[in-house]
């Protein structure tokens, strides 16, 4: 009898799958997966990316890229990068890192018009993207729930008040990380200028629950992907619908569900009269 793998002549032990003889090695190549970073055959404890890379468990202390995840290794991703920030980024991602602010601004103009043709339209509103390292993001934030939700970008603003009244507000600009690939820096940038359309579009400055604004802010970035048809878009995606936040996470699937009720820029103006997301009936009243 012969090998079904490799049709050699079977000796002393085989396999039997079904009613057919294999050599043990060649069973083990054909069904058996090896790890994409060692080769070897995977046991029955292994760890899989998104992406299909499964690999030994004795190889999680391997990086994962900050933007794709993936695991950070030659076979997969041909090495990375570690940059002093802590940032992580493999050298699939590198090829379209955004490096420079002249390429951050350009990408801001481009996302602009994506808001627009979205609903929210920010016409002239002043709105400067800056890059940033992951120091200088967190020295900026005005939450610290970021060990959930990396913090990847952030919109700032100043409010002037006299006593308890509000006299000035001011848009100051947009940081996002630095060296994040094109396509996830798009993503974040049109979360932070939904940020700054609530900002323009809110002039006594009552801010809004955090679930509410950011689930929003989500939910534009998903509108935004589900444009785009690339795998990378798919990806970020299933992150946003497969978040666990309760401010992110909650307030995205809270957002989609009253987008089935209420266009994007009624709802978004419906959250700024109301301070919350619309009921059914609600939003039937309402448009």
């Amino acid at each position: 009898m012969r090998c079904q793998g490799c049709k050699k002549p079977v000796i002393g032990q085989y396999i039997r799958y079904k009613g057919q003889p294999w050599h043990p090695a060649c069973f083990r190549k054909a069904f058996v997966p090896n790890c994409i970073v060692c080769q070897k055959p995977l046991t029955s404890r292994y760890l899989q990316d998104y992406w299909g890379n499964r690999y030994c468990i004795s190889h999680q202390h391997y990086a994962t890229c900050t933007s794709c995840s993936r695991i950070v290794c030659g076979p997969v991703t041909g090495g990375g990068m570690r940059f002093p920030d802590g940032l992580t980024i493999c050298n699939l991602c590198t090829t379209t890192g955004v490096t420079t602010n002249n390429r951050a601004a350009q990408l801001g103009i481009e996302m602009r018009v994506t808001l627009k043709t979205l609903g929210l339209n920010l016409f002239q509103a002043n709105t400067p993207i800056r890059l940033a390292d992951r120091d200088q993001l967190h020295r900026n934030s005005r939450h610290d729930n970021h060990d959930e939700h990396p913090l990847l970008g952030l919109a700032i603003w100043s409010t002037s008040y006299a006593g308890k009244r509000i006299v000035g507000r001011q848009f100051e600009k947009i940081l996002v990380q630095s060296n994040l690939p094109e396509n996830h820096f798009r993503t974040v940038v049109i979360h932070e200028l939904t940020h700054a359309w609530f900002f323009y579009n809110n002039p006594k400055g009552i801010p809004l629950p955090l679930q509410v604004e950011e689930g929003i802010c989500v939910l534009v970035e998903y509108l935004w992907l589900k444009t785009q048809n690339t795998d990378d878009a798919r990806y970020r995606m299933k992150i946003i619908e497969a978040c666990e936040d309760s401010i992110y996470g909650g307030g995205f699937q809270k957002a989609l569900t009253a987008k089935r009720y209420l266009k994007l820029s009624s709802l978004c103006r419906y959250v700024l009269e109301n301070q919350k997301f619309p009921s059914r009936l609600a939003a039937f009243f309402y448009d």
